[in-house]
């Protein structure tokens, strides 16, 4: 090294360490054989990239070996600048060389005479102008300062992208690595979001995506089938989850092995399944809908018992332009429908099921709205010894009547109050203003319905002897009726329920009696006081042996339980005669009174009939 070279890197401060995320620093390297202009391109060196390290060397093999890379650690020697003014090209062309072979990424700055003679030679050299800057002499100070830091701006920008390039392609290299993980990990986590992990069918979020794909893509129709199963929860409150989980996986497993071909099964919730078939005739969804009720209405045993459910089911076909939403609200809208009229049936969606899902609606929406602004009323019915025909009770009923949409029958409204859960509020409003009126009338008692939501609240009992005590009603004269599936939905709640009540003196009614499942089983179980038969029993007595027979047995069975009966829905003459004969003590029906409100009652038990 020169003593102007030595000099020229001697000037330069020794270099702070980088801070993380800076720009990379570099080495510009001056060759040149002519000592006496070190100095000069050293000093606009230095001007242009005053933070940078700066070199000196007259020749290019030995500029090479002392700024290798391990001798310049951060700082690699990227700007080379050759002076060879007054020396032959062949000399400047064969340093070049010399850089170009053992740094072929650098900056080359050429320092040339005016007339432009090295620049061929060098382009030889290079082969390519691209990272070749020429600078003609005479040298202008500015015109070399701004050019040497255009060439370290290429440089820093050019070496920043390829760093990043770097460290990206280092990173994959190692994700490569465990790709195939990833993509099992993958695999596994996707199943799992699509997939049922009880039964190993799709679950819902599978069923809505394989729908939507199927709608968007084939031109065969699609139908959607939603399956519930009818009295699941029975089985899960008496036998345990595990016992419900055991009876899910089974019905799954015999629904899997008929779906035909092309189809899809899929567990949406608990005890809600869902079906898609593909390109399926009318005669053919009515077979296999068919075929599903058999399978899922079999007896098969769990948690150690024979247990016996059944299912109901929506169907809805793909319109022109249904998406997988609307398909599957059509499916479900069936699927209540079939629920409302029986259970263990199918409803394929239609225009009627439309029309009275938004009736519902329209119910719903003034429930709350009816109940607070006294648009229910009350009416009893009265229910007669069946000899001499004299007053025994009457059965509570509530009436609404809303401006807008007029009467409307318990039958619509009752069930909504159920499914939103405002038949807590209308059956303690039910309960207390039927009590008051009971109060009223005195006598008699009053027989009040309650729903099996109703029934089963923790403290529904002491809520209704409290009810009494207010309207100073003695619970002797106070008769509750139940359905079957209040009953039968939580046994143990049910049996605390009814053994208060029936300590204080309240009478219990069974009502709708064989219309259920279970009221064999649960007739000598519980605290029951009488039984009410379903007026379709009533309707054929007199026309139908077997109907007649039907009811003769239910009496014979329940006077050895020493319970009453009440037959309801009786309209004639000749049916009362067929009642009594057939051992029922009490009767109810339009034969022997309309449902009427409470001043009517006083002014009937003041007539003649009363006893």
């Amino acid at each position: 090294m020169t003593r102007d070279a030595l000099a020229l890197a001697e000037t330069r401060p020794a270099a702070p360490e980088p801070e993380l995320g800076a720009a990379p620093s570099l080495s510009a390297v001056l060759v040149s054989p002519r000592l006496d202009n070190g100095a000069e391109l050293g000093a606009m060196l230095r001007e242009a990239l005053p933070d940078e390290n700066l070199l000196a060397y007259a020749k290019a093999s030995e500029a090479i070996s002392r700024t290798r890379p391990e001798l310049t650690y951060d700082r690699p020697a990227a700007i080379w600048l050759f002076d060879f003014r007054g020396k032959p090209v062949g000399d400047l062309a064969d340093e070049l060389r010399t850089v170009k072979a053992a740094r072929p990424d650098v900056e080359l700055i050429v320092v040339t005479e005016a007339d432009g003679a090295a620049v061929g030679p060098c382009l030889q050299v290079t082969q390519t102008p691209e990272r070749l800057t020429f600078l003609l002499a005479p040298l202008h100070r500015a015109e070399v300062v701004q050019a040497i830091r255009l060439v370290a701006d290429r440089y820093l920008a050019t070496h920043t992208g390829r760093q990043a390039l770097e460290d990206s392609q280092r990173q994959i290299r190692r994700l490569e690595t465990d790709l195939g993980e990833l993509h099992a990990r993958l695999d596994i986590a996707l199943h799992a979001a699509r997939h049922d992990s009880l039964t190993g069918i799709m679950n819902r979020a599978g069923f809505v995506t394989e729908l939507r794909e199927r709608l968007d893509r084939s031109r065969q129709r699609q139908t959607v089938l939603m399956i519930d199963l009818d009295r699941f929860k029975s089985v899960n409150d008496t036998l345990g989850h595990d016992a419900g989980d055991d009876l899910v996986r089974k019905i799954c497993t015999a629904m899997s092995a008929v779906v035909p071909a092309g189809g899809i099964l899929a567990r949406l919730g608990g005890d809600e399944f869902g079906v898609i078939l593909e390109g399926a005739t009318t005669q053919g969804i009515a077979d296999f809908c068919g075929l599903i009720l058999r399978i899922c209405s079999q007896s098969r045993r769990v948690g150690g018992y024979e247990v016996q459910v059944s299912a109901s089911i929506g169907v809805a076909h793909q319109g022109a332009s249904a998406s997988e939403v609307t398909l599957m609200r059509h499916a479900d809208l069936a699927l209540y429908a079939a629920k409302r009229e029986g259970r263990n049936r199918y409803r394929v969606y239609d225009t009627v099921i439309d029309a009275q899902a938004k009736h519902r609606l329209t119910i719903e929406s003034g429930l709350e709205r009816a109940l607070t602004s006294a648009q229910f009323r009350m009416a009893y019915q009265p229910i007669v010894k069946a000899d001499s025909g004299a007053i025994q009770g009457f059965e509570a009923l509530i009436r609404w009547e809303s401006p807008e949409l007029g009467a409307i029958s318990p039958a619509d409204f009752v069930p909504v109050a159920e499914e939103t859960g405002i038949i807590q509020e209308l059956g303690d409003w039910i309960t207390r203003q039927a009590f008051k009126d009971c109060r009223r009338w005195g006598g008699p008692y009053v027989s009040v319905n309650l729903s099996a939501r109703q029934f089963l609240r923790h403290n529904i009992a002491q809520q209704i002897l409290q009810y009494a005590e207010d309207a100073d009603l003695p619970p002797q004269r106070i008769q509750i009726e139940l359905t079957e599936t209040a009953i039968i939905d939580d046994v143990e709640r049910a049996d605390f329920n009814l053994n208060v009540l029936r300590a204080a003196g309240v009478r219990v009614a069974l009502d709708d009696f064989g219309t259920g499942y279970s009221s064999l089983v649960y007739l000598n179980q519980f605290a029951i006081d009488c039984i009410k038969i379903d007026k379709s029993f009533v309707d054929n007595v007199t026309r139908d042996r077997q109907s007649a027979v039907i009811v003769a047995s239910v009496s014979k069975l329940a006077s050895s339980l020493g319970m009453g009966v009440v037959a309801e829905g009786v309209e004639t003459e000749a049916q009362r005669q067929v009642l009594i004969a057939a051992g029922c003590g009490s009767l109810q029906g339009y034969h022997f009174g309309r449902p009427m409100a409470a001043k009517d009652v006083i002014a009937m038990l003041a007539g003649p009939t009363a006893g």
